[in-house]
């Protein structure tokens, strides 16, 4: 692996002018002089076509097939461009400063930029293109082409959540005698939840439901089935059947119908979510820095005059922004960027929107009122978000708009919902809904007050859902009013994080009231989290209001240390609690992993509490190569629990069925045939099995995910050609990746001439049938995989010199403890 590095180096030091030769004095026997010029600019690569990952200036194209052709007047084999391939990799080819060519003409890439280059790695199928970023068209960081988008294979799948509980707790019933005695009762309950699916092209059929049975008595509850797929070329999503709207602008509700909406999800990180854009002037070619809390985000090099930054990635709810311009001289230039988020914000000139048409699916009511509902979302300005939206059912419109602004004080959201719901014997009912909400990280202080919103509703106000179930109230001849239906509501968060060392306070409270009902519900907690040594420590208060006025006061003191790390890590966890100043419950727990790559998990816990008895609870997890499989029980003086569950993944595809310990819903099939046994490096815990098939549960749609297999664990008759590829999957597709193998022995033979000296260095080894397998290294050894016992291979002859040939059979060849098998051969001319 060394030696290709080198060799990969040395060809992209050679297209930059920087060229040297080998001294092949340094080989041996006879070797020694021998004419290595071939090898001066890296590993020669043979004509013909290569299945390759491509890659340009460190960012994956896509795995294709490329030709090396052999130019006239070389000896090896390059890889060539036309302009429109050059258009498709991103070369800006309007700056090419060439004269009219061919549009099929084929150059090599340096002919065409100056100080580009290539460099193909055939020990992992990888060719890196290196093009001048002055020469490339701009993109924003984290872009995936769309046309290496895809919609995976034809499959299907089944996401499952098992659990089963035997519960026995002890009463006492009255006797004949009218005495108390003591009896165990038992109840059970076994439960199943389920994401089920299959996949046709770019349709994705999708079923949730839930089966419990329990004591007995079994039910079935469907919760969404729908037929979706993505639009590409609209960055949205269509989906036809029983689903829920977003709850974005107005709140979630169920629908049988038609929804397409966009998918920010098929944006790039750096343009998804809100974040400002930057503009300035540089006085010449220039360096731009961006940090925010100190912290560098973005640098990048601008040329002389105006500049756009526009694809900063989002961080969370904000921070001002402080911009460095360094000019060519040297020269700072500084100013600030205030950047404060709310959810609704978007950057300048993007937009959203969400369309759904259909039917209300609502359990309680009786009937199916009809639904059209649509939103929308722009960006109007680098600070201002300009948002829109409308709900039709039977007897019921309502009509948001609002806006979401960042100021130098904070980002602030405001929108009215006008709203009118007609009844057939009671008074039209009509009012608005306000809706405020506030963010800001004051910097100096470091205080997030990350969500505050407030909502307020007059009383004619009815959102859809609630004049839904009014108007089914009215048909079944009920009052309406007895709707409980929500008047105002506070919900607040503040952190504040204090100076190093001294941990961080927190500030959560949400308050709401409702209309015709004097009780109001409040929940507010206060607390504080600090280390000291190697003990994490949380103190915090919570007061609750329920509807009848009664308060709730508790306190509790949480402490958890590590006593152990690495594989067999495991911590002591520990809490007190205190409910309106007098005991309340107490906890310690052991936890942690153990087993080979940490696959079993484990929790022991001793509590207490000041109206219950004592109890002691032990349990177990294992990820298996198919499941996770859990079982705990509970023990207390009057009650047993016992649990046991099972979850997963199951695919079945065109090459059988392959399970997966872990759930996802974007999922890549990983097919290496022969290969049971070698890990998925880039999932933990994941292995071929003895089918060859893996499945990698956590899949990021529309990006570039890497698939590489390690393979320690694998038989070492079998060689995979490459271990590495990279695969941007439609959300929700079963993505294909296909590792090729090669089975058969490992055979290190080494070769003799009639005379008794070695093979030449360097000289290429041909099987029967002409094709190239081997070169002959140092010492005249031959590395060769096959599955034939016996055959004869062809040492092509340096320069004038005959070929040779030679017979091996492995029966006569001794396996070593690296997996070897060792042979002599001669080579006859």
């Amino acid at each position: 692996m060394g030696a290709g590095f080198a060799c990969n180096t040395a060809q992209a030091q050679q297209a930059q002018g920087q060229g040297f030769d080998f001294d092949s004095g340094f080989l041996q026997g006879q070797s020694r002089g021998m004419d290595v010029s071939r090898f001066a600019e890296g590993s020669p690569v043979m004509a013909g076509r290569y299945l390759a990952d491509v890659y340009i200036n460190g960012d994956w194209l896509g795995r294709e097939e490329v030709e090396f052709k052999v130019p006239e007047g070389e000896e090896d084999a390059r890889t060539c461009f036309t302009l429109e391939r050059l258009d498709q990799l991103g070369v800006d080819t309007q700056k090419l400063d060439l004269p009219d060519v061919n549009l099929d003409t084929c150059l090599p890439l340096e002919a065409w930029v100056e100080g580009a280059f290539a460099r193909f790695d055939t020990g992992v199928q990888r060719l890196d293109l290196s093009v001048p970023q002055a020469s490339m068209r701009r993109s924003a960081r984290g872009y995936v082409d769309p046309r290496l988008w895809e919609p995976g294979i034809n499959a299907g799948f089944l996401n499952y959540n098992f659990n089963a509980f035997h519960n026995r707790s002890r009463g006492s019933v009255a006797a004949d005698d009218g005495t108390l005695v003591d009896r165990w009762n038992t109840s059970d309950l076994a439960l199943l939840n389920m994401d089920a699916g299959y996949n046709l092209g770019a349709w994705q059929l999708r079923h949730s439901a839930s089966y419990s049975v329990r004591d007995g008595d079994a039910d079935w509850q469907n919760i969404a089935t729908y037929a979706k797929r993505p639009l590409p070329g609209w960055h949205s999503e269509l989906l036809l059947g029983d689903s829920f709207t977003d709850g974005n602008l107005f709140d979630s509700v169920g629908f049988r119908g038609v929804n397409i909406a966009t998918d920010d999800r098929m944006l790039p990180d750096s343009l998804r979510g809100y974040a400002p854009v930057i503009r300035g002037t540089a006085e010449s070619e220039a360096r731009v820095e961006v940090r925010q809390r100190g912290q560098l985000i973005y640098q990048t090099a601008v040329s002389a005059g105006p500049f756009v930054i526009d694809d900063l990635y989002p961080t969370g709810y904000g921070g001002d922004l402080d911009v460095t311009v360094i000019e060519a001289d040297g020269r700072e230039r500084n100013f600030s960027v205030p950047f404060a988020a709310v959810p609704r914000m978007l950057r300048e000139g993007h937009q959203r929107y969400d369309i759904t048409v259909g039917e209300v699916r609502e359990a309680s009511v009786q009937s199916d009122p009809m639904l059209a509902q649509w939103t929308y979302e722009h960006g109007l300005t680098n600070s201002l978000t300009g948002y829109t939206g409308m709900n039709v059912s039977d007897g019921y419109v309502s009509v948001q708009g609002g806006a979401a602004v960042a100021t130098p004080v904070g980002a602030v959201s405001f929108d009215v919902t006008q709203a009118k719901t007609k009844f057939d014997d009671n008074p039209t009912r009509q009012g608005q809904s306000y809706r405020l909400g506030y963010s800001k990280l004051v910097d100096p202080t470091r205080t997030n007050i990350s969500v505050a919103a407030y909502r307020y509703a007059t009383q004619g106000f009815l959102g859809l859902r609630e004049a839904v179930l009014a108007r089914d109230l009215e048909q079944q001849g009920l009052d309406i009013d007895a709707l409980r239906r929500r008047r105002s509501e506070l919900q607040l968060t503040i952190s504040q994080s204090l100076p190093e060392h001294y941990g961080s306070l927190y500030l959560t409270g949400s308050w709401r009231d409702y209309w015709d009902d004097e009780g109001d519900t409040q929940n507010f907690q206060v607390g504080y989290n600090n280390r000291w040594g190697i003990v994490n420590y949380g103190i915090s208060a919570l007061r609750t209001t329920d509807a009848f006025g009664d308060d709730d006061m508790q306190y509790s003191l949480n402490l958890s240390m590590p006593i152990t790390t690495g594989a067999g890590s495991a911590s002591l966890s520990s809490s007190l609690g205190l409910r309106d100043g007098d005991y309340d419950s107490s906890r310690i727990g052991l936890s942690g992993r153990a087993g080979d790559e940490g696959r079993f998990n484990y929790n022991v816990t001793a509590s207490d509490g000041a109206n219950r008895d004592p109890q002691g609870s032990v349990t177990g997890q294992y990820r298996s190569d198919i499941a996770q499989l859990r079982a705990s029980q509970s023990v207390s003086r009057n009650s047993r629990q016992t649990n046991l569950g099972a979850s997963g993944t199951v695919v079945a595809h065109g090459g059988g069925v392959t399970f997966s310990p872990q759930r996802g819903d974007t999922l890549v099939l990983v097919e290496a045939d022969g290969a049971a046994g070698a890990e998925v490096a880039s999932s933990a815990g994941v292995r071929v099995d003895g089918n060859g098939y893996a499945v990698v549960p956590f899949v990021s749609p529309y990006r570039q995910n890497v698939v590489s297999l390690d393979p320690n664990g694998m038989s070492t008759e079998v060689e995979l050609k490459n271990t590495r590829q990279t695969v941007a999957p439609y959300a929700g597709a079963i993505a294909h990746v296909k590792f090729e193998t090669v089975a058969g022995r490992a055979l290190l033979i080494r070769v003799r001439t009639a005379d008794g000296e070695p093979l030449q260095f360097g000289s290429q080894v041909y099987d029967e049938t002409g094709q190239p397998v081997a070169i002959v290294t140092q010492g005249g050894r031959i590395y060769l995989r096959t599955e034939a016992e016996s055959g004869r291979l062809r040492v092509e002859g340096e320069g004038d010199a005959p070929d040779c040939y030679l017979d091996y059979s492995v029966a006569s060849g001794t396996p070593s403890d690296s997996g070897y098998t060792h042979l002599e051969a001669h080579c006859e001319r």
